[in-house]
């Protein structure tokens, strides 16, 4: 049993065995594995496309349409960069090796429980979901869920006890341990839990708490980390990995100081900028694209090091390319990506963007101080303490940023985690608009 799904490989592979070949027969068909398809194109005509002003990959002497179900030039753009979903395959997986290494040995083999941590966006789920895939390859369910804020002990567990195989008891023992699960309500305690656990003997368990930085509860954070403590005391093979923003760790055991002795901390710092190009080069590579060297700066500058922007802007710039009928991202698409994307994150987040432009625009003082605070929010771990850094005059911040940062936060933290990057793009296109009218902008 697993977690994961594997409906992603339609999405990134539509045509299964039958992809088209860039071979081409008579009168320019293209062969399906070696069969030809007379009187159709190379690629798809891309209506939608040409509706919108977009260029085609479509062959122009083509007389027919190509198969409905065949994607588009910018369907590839969409499924390369496949911004909405985690990445849930290993090799898809960039500068996260060491991380990945590590939750596997300590859940795995040494049998602690995992705490994922660190800023929205910077890959934690991705992260967990290619661990599972692993840990699957080794027999080992896996249960996934996403916690809810408004959750109780009790719904919560009960929803993860429902789903345990009843491969993994004892035969003679599956009536009770069902009864038991049954009977598992919203007042249950971590030690009616922990005794349905303990009967659990033929598979070993790993539960993942995703977007456990929800949980605001200290009622259900003090069950919770009950629960981890009483199966580690009692050796049972049930694991959990709770994966939450930077202060999740300090959550968990702060109830129990003694956990951290059974607890494999993994912290998903940002990319290095080598990792953010590997990242660029294969979700380019794989629409028929690439990346200039100024553009593939420009986003790792502006992305500061989250997988999620990276892919986001990336995406973005791949389209306006497209709309250049260019099949390298130059530093100016990837300038019309990053304003797009302020544009699109504009429509859900009025108020923020209103601030940013007033900051950026100078209405509020020299705005490359915020910025900069900004950006070290972005990249902060578990470890820094911004307060503890220099940084612009407590006043002045509430004062420039009014809404937009959360004033409970400590230390500083934006009212929306990933709004740092825009605030760093929308400042990193009015300096390139002031570049541009010099004419010191590099494609």
């Amino acid at each position: 049993m697993t977690w994961y799904m594997n409906v992603a490989q339609f999405a990134t592979d539509p045509f299964g065995a039958k992809r088209p070949r860039d071979q081409e027969g008579e009168n320019g068909a293209v062969s399906y594995d070696g069969e030809p398809m007379n009187g159709h194109s190379a690629y798809p005509l891309d209506g939608a496309s040409s509706q919108l002003g977009l260029p085609s990959f479509a062959r122009q002497d083509s007389h027919l349409s190509a198969p409905a179900w065949a994607p588009s030039a910018a369907d590839r753009i969409y499924q390369a960069f496949d911004v909405s979903q985690p990445v849930d395959q290993p090799q898809d997986l960039r500068g996260r090796a060491k991380q990945v290494a590590r939750l596997l040995s300590g859940v795995i083999h040494r049998r602690n429980h995992g705490i994922v941590s660190g800023p929205r966006g910077s890959g934690k789920t991705s992260l967990v979901r290619v661990f599972g895939q692993y840990a699957d390859r080794e027999g080992i369910v896996v249960l996934y869920a996403a916690c809810d804020g408004g959750t109780t002990f009790g719904e919560l567990l009960r929803g993860y006890l429902e789903q345990i195989p009843p491969s993994s008891v004892d035969p003679d023992e599956v009536e009770l341990f069902d009864q038991r699960v049954l009977s598992f309500g919203l007042e249950s305690s971590p030690h009616q839990a922990t005794s349905i656990f303990a009967q659990i003997k033929y598979s070993q368990v790993v539960i993942v708490l995703d977007e456990f930085d929800r949980v605001f509860d200290p009622v259900l954070q003090a069950k919770v980390a009950s629960l981890l403590k009483l199966i580690s005391d009692a050796r049972l093979p049930v694991r959990f990995v709770l994966v939450g923003g930077n202060n999740a760790f300090l959550d968990v055991v702060r109830e129990h100081p003694s956990l951290m002795r059974h607890v494999t901390r993994v912290s998903t710092a940002p990319l290095a900028r080598e990792a953010v190009f590997e990242l660029l080069d294969s979700c380019a590579d794989r629409c028929g694209m690439q990346f200039s060297a100024a553009g593939r700066e420009l986003l790792d500058e502006v992305a500061c090091g989250s997988p999620y922007h990276a892919r986001l802007f990336g995406m973005h710039a791949a389209l306006a390319a497209l709309r250049g009928g260019d099949i390298e991202i130059s530093q100016q698409a990837v300038a019309e990506g990053l304003y797009e994307s302020f544009e699109e994150w504009s429509s859900l987040n009025g108020e923020d963007s209103a601030t940013f432009h007033a900051i950026c625009s100078g209405a509020r003082g020299d705005p490359a101080p915020f910025v900069e605070l900004a950006g070290r929010i972005a990249t902060a771990t578990d470890d820094e303490q911004l307060v503890d850094r220099p940084a612009p005059d407590p006043q002045a911040v509430e004062a420039a940023f009014g809404s937009a940062i959360d004033r409970s936060a400590e230390p500083i933290a934006f009212r929306d985690a990933t709004a740092p990057q825009y605030l760093i793009a929308l400042h990193h296109l009015s300096r390139l608009s002031s570049r541009e009218q010099k004419g010191t902008v590099r494609a």
